[in-house]
């Protein structure tokens, strides 16, 4: 079930989804040829993150490796939002919804491509959330003197090398976040690969379109994200839409964590008859066909038909 977004919305669309991976050359690779996903942003070091950036038509894909995080395998680890607003009208917004979130901190890439976000971690959305000591909400959140200060620290912290390992160490199993991006030449790059794979109309060898959504596994936090979604009527059965991007897919379970992701193609037939004569996929009713979690490094990534209407981009 879903409902119309409404002028008062948080949250824009999703930004990207990231993948956390020790092996990151490898894993980026993988997706970039397997699914002929074009670049982003190349591999590249900030500091607190190594990671790079591959479009998937409506969303980014990001595949990282945080700084003294050793997590073992591959796993999807981070949910990034983009807001309406900049980042501190955001964090208003959020004191106003009653979600807690750590001040905000900003990422820097210099090279090769500038690349400037602010990312604000919210709480109570999936387990293994960050242990940051500081969580914002009524009161003692939004734009205050504190919370900028921390912020500013933050981000000083993610800039030195001691700093961005001490940072990782509060880091958990998964990420939600807002995520500002503030780089020209950022919005620049999204705007070319928008173009070109509007004109391809499907890309790479299974005739992707986009994203045809991000799957949510919820036991005990859904109320988080009622909030955060302006959905006091969002139950473990929903699917929330948002003005630009793939939709969110909740399904009931055990735990709340990010299940996987679920690509659009031109041609399921085709893409499936691919699959099969590589042995890659795992049975599943309905039009929908699951890749081998053993082939992309135990990850669920699934494949549906496009719609006959054109996908949402970012």
């Amino acid at each position: 079930m879903s409902t119309p977004i409404t002028a008062q919305s948080l949250i824009r669309g999703i930004d990207r989804i990231l993948i956390h991976t020790q092996d990151v050359e490898r894993v980026f690779g993988r997706f970039r040829h397997a699914f002929g996903l074009p670049v982003v942003w190349p591999i590249a070091d900030c500091g607190l993150l190594v990671s790079g950036g591959l479009y998937a038509g409506n969303m980014t894909i990001e595949i990282g490796r945080f700084a003294g995080l050793n997590l073992p395998g591959t796993c999807f680890y981070g949910l990034g939002f983009a807001p309406w607003q900049p980042t501190w009208e955001t964090v208003n917004g959020l004191v106003s919804r009653k979600v807690l979130h750590a001040p905000p901190v900003t990422l820097c890439y210099e090279e090769p491509i500038a690349i400037r976000s602010t990312l604000t971690f919210l709480r109570n959305l999936l387990d293994g959330q960050p242990n940051t000591p500081f969580w914002f909400g009524r009161p003692g959140g939004g734009n205050t003197r504190i919370g900028r200060a921390l912020s500013t620290l933050s981000t000083w912290m993610v800039g030195t090398e001691a700093g961005s390992k001490t940072f990782s160490m509060l880091l958990g199993s998964s990420l939600v976040f807002m995520c500002d991006n503030q780089s020209n030449r950022h919005q620049e790059r999204l705007a070319e690969l928008r173009a070109n794979w509007r004109s391809a109309r499907q890309n790479g060898p299974y005739g992707i379109t986009g994203i045809a959504g991000v799957d949510i596994e919820v036991s005990t936090n859904i109320a988080g994200w009622r909030r955060l979604l302006d959905r006091p009527d969002l139950n473990t059965n929903s699917f929330h839409t948002f003005s630009i991007g793939p939709p969110l897919r909740f399904y009931p379970g055990g735990s709340n964590k990010l299940l996987g992701i679920e690509f659009s193609c031109a041609d399921l037939e085709s893409t499936a008859h691919q699959l099969l004569e590589k042995r890659s996929l795992v049975p599943t009713a309905g039009r929908r066909i699951t890749l081998s979690p053993g082939r992309m490094d135990g990850l669920t990534i699934g494949f549906s038909q496009s719609p006959t209407a054109k996908l949402d981009e970012y």
